[in-house]
């Protein structure tokens, strides 16, 4: 009597390196160019700049006066990261369950990657314009965009949140 494997091990394998060829990027990706990438960087880490007498002259003629500020602060208003670290289960949970439908043939390694890419993406938008408020555009800012959102005011940015699938 011959002995028939039914495992498919080597079909779960292949599988799993397809999974292991790719990896997934997500948030303000290279292509998006680098005016918005700057802007992205600047939100996510925070900066401060500082004020020349030439700016000085731009606040006098555009707003009405002369700042005695040498560093105008920028708050780190991290969204991708912030996103990531508050949704990191349920990320896990539906990378877990996409996994096993990889695994028994269900999905592509691709469309793993294409449905999480999405999930995420869609999570990190969702943070910008529902959960960042803190901390707060300087009154000068809100009177200028007409708005209290620190990370919304032309869509700009929650448009340029992306992914990208590496490999395969």
């Amino acid at each position: 009597m011959a002995v028939e494997d039914i495992s498919r091990v080597d079909e779960i394998l292949k599988r799993i390196k397809e999974l292991e060829s790719m990896y997934l990027k997500v948030g303000v990706l290279s292509s998006a160019g680098g005016e918005i990438l700057m802007i992205a960087n600047v939100h996510e880490f925070g900066c401060d700049i500082k004020v020349t007498n030439k700016m000085r002259v731009f606040f006098l003629h555009n707003f009405g006066f002369w700042t005695k500020k040498d560093v105008i602060k920028i708050p780190e208003r991290p969204f991708v990261r912030t996103t990531f670290d508050s949704n990191s289960e349920n990320f896990f949970l539906t990378g877990e369950d996409l996994l096993g439908k990889v695994i028994e043939g269900d999905l592509t390694a691709r469309k793993f990657y294409e449905i999480l890419g999405q999930t995420a993406a869609d999570t990190v938008r969702n943070f910008i314009v529902n959960e960042v408020n803190s901390p707060p555009n300087a009154p000068l800012t809100v009177v200028n965009k007409g708005s209290s959102n620190p990370l919304v005011d032309t869509g700009r940015l929650v448009n340029a949140i992306d992914y990208e699938i590496v490999g395969g």
